[in-house]
């Protein structure tokens, strides 16, 4: 087995050379044959899941649709950074929930409507919280999380998606 370094090592060595923490990830997202289903491969292991849709998409129903893996994504990584920050500022988690939810209107996903956001137009994580710690330390600790949580970070626009489209001429 790989003997790989703790949260705290990897911290100090990112926080002595901000240079270390740099990571370039990847996914390949491929369209299977059946209904709306895409295989998903991430990370050198690699994990592999379905992402999917339900059957009035034309889905098949294995696998969470796209949209669900965004407030999935939300999700766990409010989790995440809690729990790094939670070790950086030495505050206990006794319990931690996040209830993501979003309101979409498909109408604008299908063209009918371009005046609507095609996309949800409103994302409400509800994070619930349980710790022995001062509520001010906690409320601190979750200030620190919810300004460096890249899930967030992401998709409230920091970041430039520039699709890439590579045409291939079917035989």
């Amino acid at each position: 087995m790989i003997n790989m370094p703790s949260f705290k090592e990897t911290y100090e060595a990112i926080k002595a050379d901000i240079s270390k923490g740099e990571k370039n990830f990847n996914v390949e997202c491929t369209m299977l044959p059946d209904g709306m289903k895409t295989e998903v491969k991430m990370g050198a292991k690699p994990f592999v899941f379905t992402i999917d849709a339900p059957p009035g998409l034309d889905g098949l129903n294995e696998g969470p649709s796209p949209l669900l893996v965004i407030l999935g994504s939300i999700g766990a990584c409010i989790v995440a950074v809690t729990k790094f920050w939670s070790k950086i500022m030495d505050i206990q988690i006794d319990e931690l929930k996040v209830f993501s939810r979003g309101h979409i209107n498909l109408g604008a996903v299908f063209g009918l409507d371009d005046n609507l956001l095609a996309g949800y137009d409103k994302l409400e994580p509800i994070i619930k919280i349980k710790s022995p710690a001062p509520k001010e330390k906690v409320e601190a600790m979750m200030e620190k999380v919810l300004t460096h949580c890249p899930i967030i970070t992401n998709i409230n626009g920091a970041s430039p998606i520039t699709p890439k489209v590579q045409i291939k001429k079917s035989e």
